[in-house]
């Protein structure tokens, strides 16, 4: 390298010749491709006449990183606007005093990433706030290293290896500036302190109460509340996932075990990305698909963890049978989930940039709502659309179900096409098409 080091400055094309080609194995490759060039006495290092101002981003996805362990060996690209920036501190690491920083990125759908930079990084983030003061800073890492710290992702500068760009114009940046407005990073901001970017405090009886049709065509990112009634059960999408019991997230079962032939009182395997870990402390937890309706259009939500046992009454694992192994039928759902079917709600939705940038038709209900903003339903005869125009005194039912019934009666499961996705880090293919046998109806068990 001493040789050739002037020759291949960061930026310059050149065209490298004689190089022995080996595979590319170890911690921290910079690509995944299968090989790598190592440069040799033989080496020539020439100009070329090729010019490209590209700088062939490949951006990870935050809902996707830490999954697969494999993937930790690999340096990866993040970008999104820094949130939670904390002073720079000087600490004691590895015998000697080291610069700090700690962070959050926060990308277009309110995901987190929680940062930590060292050295040179910190001080040009400390440098770029002292210049910019009361300016958004958007960053973009590139060659960064995965780490886990405390049970939670992390992302790191892999030794000097890094790059970082503080709001630099490419057209990646740029648009992401666009996208994530100021009101895009209140929604998303965590509140009371938590740090996940996802378990956020609503004032719901301030939420607008909006017919399906005008959800279905919103242009910017918002909470609201609709009321519907469910239409149908959606079998495309299972009604839970596994949990590790540890963190409440999903744990990814491992593969070649034979779940038929598992002794009595056996575990399989399941790996956690938190803990980084297989385990066996798993148990199923909500994620159930709803079609619902009102008088102008029919969409659809999801329901996860405590907002899906709020209206069906039970823990999750009070319905499972206890196999783990794959769907029979998708169709046959627990009687306490077909019982939904016909019945009422008044749901708080989140309308994300995905809904409306991708055009998702899939919304997430973060709360079963209650409150003197929404009217519940006096007679079964009382059209719904009627009730989002008005508002007075809500019944006291804990969680909002209305007393009207669907003038159809759709016992059928419903089926959808699978060319729409959720976001939500609970939704992967490892829980889709993992139901369970034919469930006997189960006696009420007090929580």
């Amino acid at each position: 390298m001493s040789r050739v080091q002037r020759n291949i400055p960061i930026g310059k094309w050149v065209v490298i010749e004689k190089v022995h080609m080996t595979t590319a194995g170890g911690q921290y490759k910079t690509t995944h491709h299968p090989y790598k060039m190592n440069i040799s006495d033989e080496t020539v290092v020439r100009g070329s006449d090729l010019s490209d101002d590209r700088i062939f981003l490949n951006l990870s996805d935050y809902s996707q990183i830490g999954n697969d362990p494999k993937e930790l060996s690999f340096l990866i690209d993040v970008m999104g606007k820094i949130h939670d920036l904390g002073d720079v501190l000087t600490v004691r690491a590895q015998g000697e005093d080291r610069k700090r920083v700690q962070f959050r990125l926060m990308d277009t759908r309110g995901n987190s990433l929680v940062c930590c930079l060292w050295g040179t990084y910190a001080e040009q983030i400390e440098a770029f706030r002292d210049e910019h003061q009361d300016r958004s800073i958007v960053a973009l890492i590139r060659f960064a290293k995965i780490n886990f710290f405390r049970g939670e992702v992390q992302i790191t500068n892999a030794f000097g290896a890094s790059l970082l760009y503080l709001n630099p114009t490419l057209p990646e940046v740029l648009e992401l500036s666009e996208r994530l407005s100021d009101d895009q990073l209140q929604l998303a901001l965590p509140d009371n302190g938590k740090k996940d970017g996802k378990r956020i405090k609503y004032d719901w009886n301030d939420a607008e109460v909006k017919p399906i049709s005008e959800v279905l065509s919103a242009n910017q990112v918002e909470i609201c509340k609709i009321i519907c009634s469910v239409e149908a059960i959606d079998t495309d999408w299972t009604w839970f996932y596994f949990g590790c019991n540890r963190h409440q997230k999903r744990a990814n079962k491992l593969p070649k075990i034979d779940y038929e032939n598992l002794r009595r009182g056996d575990k399989p395997m399941f790996h956690c990305e938190l803990c980084n870990a297989n385990i066996t402390n798993v148990l199923p937890k909500f994620k159930l698909h709803l079609v619902v309706k009102d008088n102008t259009d029919t969409c659809n939500v999801m329901l996860l963890g405590s907002v899906a046992k709020s209206i069906i009454g039970h823990k999750a694992e009070d319905l499972w049978d206890g196999s783990y192994a794959e769907i029979e039928d998708p169709e046959i759902l627990p009687a306490p989930i077909q019982d939904l079917v016909g019945k009422s709600f008044c749901f708080g939705l989140s309308i994300t940039s995905d809904n409306v940038t991708n055009g998702s038709g899939n919304y997430i209900v973060l709360e079963v709502c209650s409150g003197d903003k929404v009217l519940s339903i006096e007679t079964v005869s009382e059209a719904i659309s009627d009730i989002g125009t008005t508002s007075s005194t809500m019944s006291s039912a804990p969680c909002m179900l209305l007393d009207t019934n669907s003038s159809e009666d759709p016992k059928t499961p419903f089926s959808k096409r699978k060319d729409e996705k959720d976001d939500l880090p609970d939704i992967t293919s490892s829980s889709k098409k993992m139901c369970t046998k034919l469930i006997k109806e189960e006696k009420h068990k007090s929580d």
